[in-house]
């Protein structure tokens, strides 16, 4: 058995070699076409250097469906050449056999982890600046200014301004309201301008309205007004600065603070389960189709096409519902679930006289 696993992984390893760099390098060309057409100046470093830093994208994409198309030529060639033959007669069956193939598949998704969360997040920003380059644009500063925001300061505190300068901490018109147990505002404060600093909001040139009730209310006006309220800049500016995250650790942080600041998080957490989906997609379209790569019918190539266009327009319509809070953000995941149990179901049914 252990001879026959280092035989198959080798040649799982050769077919994967030849197949992914092949269809990365189309894929790549494909979007090299389109720049061109763009691009001032032909540079060849900067249009070499750019198709070198979005190979973790192509691959990060293409990976999953190279997984399917490796394993169903290994079982071809097995078939083909007659070697199925004495691993059955030895007592190794299809579903013997699937281990081997799920090792594989495992290996490929944790290369798929690996390359999302420390190649592309580099991978991206590097080439986004050698697209730049190409088109003669300047890179843009890092917007450190953030308008017309509500956050949450605590779960009664709500503030709104319209301009907060993160550099200098200090913002335009901003109200700060707190609400009671029954969620009725009981205070409200205006200011024309604040500064933000380590414990304390800085209000300047305001008005304080102190609700009892709808008919009794007070009035006070201020030049100078601290309201001590600790509210951490570095991290709202995190929110502000991570405008596209990449990675599962980006989307996770992006969503956790989004959340503490009062922001809509569903868009990133949608986003975290639909990237948690496909860094194990490897695997979950390698059990959905194990069982249809060794029925030599023409059908079955029919199968595993729509199998592999299910899985991935699925999990993008549930993404999609997600972000609205239609579904729970979870849910996403529904389409492995489903699609390792129509694998598992149909692994059982295997037989060799299926061929």
């Amino acid at each position: 058995m252990k001879i026959l696993n280092k035989y198959l992984y080798k040649k799982l390893l050769i077919y994967l070699l030849v197949i992914l760099p092949s269809v990365s390098f189309v894929s790549i060309l494909v979007e090299l076409i389109e720049l061109l057409r763009k691009t001032k100046e032909i540079n060849v470093f900067y249009i070499l250097m750019y198709a070198f830093y979005k190979m973790p994208e192509k691959i990060y994409l293409i990976l999953p469906v190279s997984s399917v198309i490796v394993f169903a030529l290994l079982a071809r060639d097995l078939i083909n050449s007659k070697e199925i033959y004495p691993i059955l007669l030895n007592g190794i069956s299809l579903r013997k056999l699937f281990s081997i193939f799920l090792v594989f598949a495992i290996f490929l998704s944790l290369f798929q982890v690996l390359n999302l969360e420390f190649l592309l997040p580099v991978s991206e920003k590097k080439a986004e600046v050698i697209y730049r380059k190409l088109r003669h644009k300047t890179e843009k500063e890092k917007n450190f200014i953030a308008f017309n925001t509500w956050i949450t300061l605590d779960k009664k505190t709500f503030m709104y301004f319209d301009v907060l300068d993160f550099n200098t901490q200090t913002g335009k018109n901003i109200t700060i309201i707190r609400l009671n147990d029954d969620f009725k505002p009981v205070l409200r404060i205006e200011g024309k301008s604040f500064l933000i600093s380590k414990n304390k909001i800085v209000i300047n040139t305001g008005k304080i309205i102190d609700l009892k009730n709808v008919f009794s209310f007070k009035i006070t006006t201020f030049n100078t007004y601290p309201f001590f309220m600790n509210l951490d800049l570095n991290e709202f500016k995190k929110l502000v600065e991570v405008k596209k995250p990449v990675s599962l650790r980006q989307l996770y942080k992006t969503a956790r603070i989004a959340e503490k600041y009062g922001y809509p998080s569903s868009y990133y957490w949608s986003r975290f389960f639909s990237k948690l989906s496909t860094v194990f997609s490897p695997l979950i379209l390698s059990i959905a189709v194990y069982p249809f790569i060794w029925k030599q019918r023409k059908e079955n190539i029919g199968i595993i096409v729509i199998l592999i266009l299910l899985y991935w327009y699925g999990t993008g319509f549930l993404t999609s519902i997600a972000e609205s809070n239609v579904i729970p953000y979870f849910a996403v995941l529904s389409m492995d679930i489903i699609y390792i149990f129509v694998g598992l179901l149909f692994l059982r049914k295997l037989q060799f006289i299926e061929f």
